[in-house]
């Protein structure tokens, strides 16, 4: 994950692909599913740690995933919701 972050200006924009495991899974939330994924890197202190996906797919917490996406910077879904990066409109491949 802290790729995603040390890395996101060059990321903007574009699809990336990403294996990681779930810790969350939130479904229909503004028409979407949302997964906060973690592969072992980057920093809880710094929240580098964790990124966060939404997608129409479905997934269980504990799952290890593939997930294709497009990086998104800096989105702001308003009432404390904001990310400085996002993988958005993923596709999972593998569970």
């Amino acid at each position: 994950m802290e790729e995603l972050f040390t890395q996101k200006t060059g990321l903007k924009d574009k699809a990336v692909t990403v294996k990681a495991q779930v810790v969350k899974f939130s479904p229909g939330i503004m028409g979407r599913n949302w997964i906060h994924l973690r592969d072992g890197s980057g920093k809880a202190d710094k929240n580098t740690h964790d990124v966060t996906v939404t997608t129409q797919d479905d997934v269980k917490v504990g799952d290890v995933v593939t997930i294709k996406g497009t990086v998104k910077l800096d989105r702001d879904f308003g009432a404390g919701y904001a990310y400085p990066v996002i993988i958005e409109d993923a596709k999972v491949s593998a569970k």
